[in-house]
């Protein structure tokens, strides 16, 4: 129990202290994008939901300075504290992030992310809630649906819809302006999330990285995705081994776009096994 306390007295007192990880962006009243800074300790964006009755963030990648930030980012929009934290998704093997909650804060994820974190070394101290679906948090001023999309860039993604807004946080399923991490991805289920994401139409999206926009950002993130699958599987169909499609790739409409090259291989390899275990199920 003095662990414990210890633990939550340093994440309060670090909740005060200034950050530089997120730049805070109001979309409407009590609803705040969490924006990943170049530079600062997350990677990822967040999502903050202030409502008379709770207050919810939502991130992922959550190294411990990753979370002592976000939570100062909270505390610029609002001197309570963090009631629901909601974990997008969790990488496996990933055993640095996903485990620096505060013991106190409830942690909602999805059935999926429970799991992969109970595969992990450390042990999980905080409170959580998971879930098969879906979960609706309501307050008279505002609902968040969380909605468990399957498989897509990781196993059990978790998508924040705000109906009432019209705000979707879709974290690590879109990126803007970049291209992310693939290196976990169901290839051909991510793109129907994305098409899924589209049929909700909503006006502002979150995503995982890159600044707030709207729904044709998703559009043009599913163009990328189906032009990179569609020529990694021409080389796959030739029989060509992973080692000489990563010689022979080539996709010259994106390859200057932020992240391309320093994520290649190890998108490559992705789509490449995704989709050739894909070919050899068929």
């Amino acid at each position: 129990m003095m662990a414990g306390a210890a633990l939550l007295l340093t994440f309060w007192v670090s909740s005060a202290l200034a950050q530089n990880s997120y730049r805070v962006e109001a979309l409407a009243e009590g609803v705040y994008a969490a924006i990943a800074v170049p530079g600062g300790r997350a990677t990822s964006n967040g999502l903050i939901v202030v409502t008379h009755d709770w207050v919810l963030a939502s991130g992922a990648h959550m190294t411990r300075d990753a979370v002592t930030d976000l939570l100062a980012a909270v505390a610029e929009v609002t001197p309570r504290r963090v009631d629901y934290f909601v974990l997008p998704h969790h990488h496996r093997g990933f055993a640095f992030t996903d485990f620096d909650f505060p013991p106190t804060m409830q942690v909602l994820m999805s059935g999926q992310t429970w799991a992969g974190l109970q595969s992990e070394v450390p042990a999980v101290i905080y409170p959580t809630l998971f879930f098969s679906e879906g979960l609706t948090l309501k307050s008279a001023q505002q609902s968040v649906v969380l909605s468990n999309l399957g498989r897509g860039h990781a196993e059990g993604d978790v998508i924040l819809y705000l109906p009432e807004s019209g705000i979707l946080f879709t974290s690590d399923l879109l990126y803007i302006d970049s291209i992310g991490f693939l290196g976990d991805g169901h290839m051909e289920d991510w793109v129907l999330a994305l098409e899924f994401i589209q049929q909700l139409a909503p006006a502002k999206v979150v995503p995982g990285y890159g600044g707030v926009s709207d729904v044709k950002e998703v559009a043009k993130f599913k163009e990328f995705l189906r032009d990179f699958l569609s020529a990694v599987l021409l080389l796959l169909e030739k029989g060509q081994p992973l080692e000489q499609v990563k010689k022979e790739f080539r996709l010259p409409k994106y390859e200057k776009v932020p992240g391309f090259q320093q994520f290649r291989d190890v998108n490559l390899e992705r789509a490449y096994r995704d989709l050739q275990e894909g070919v050899l199920s068929r």
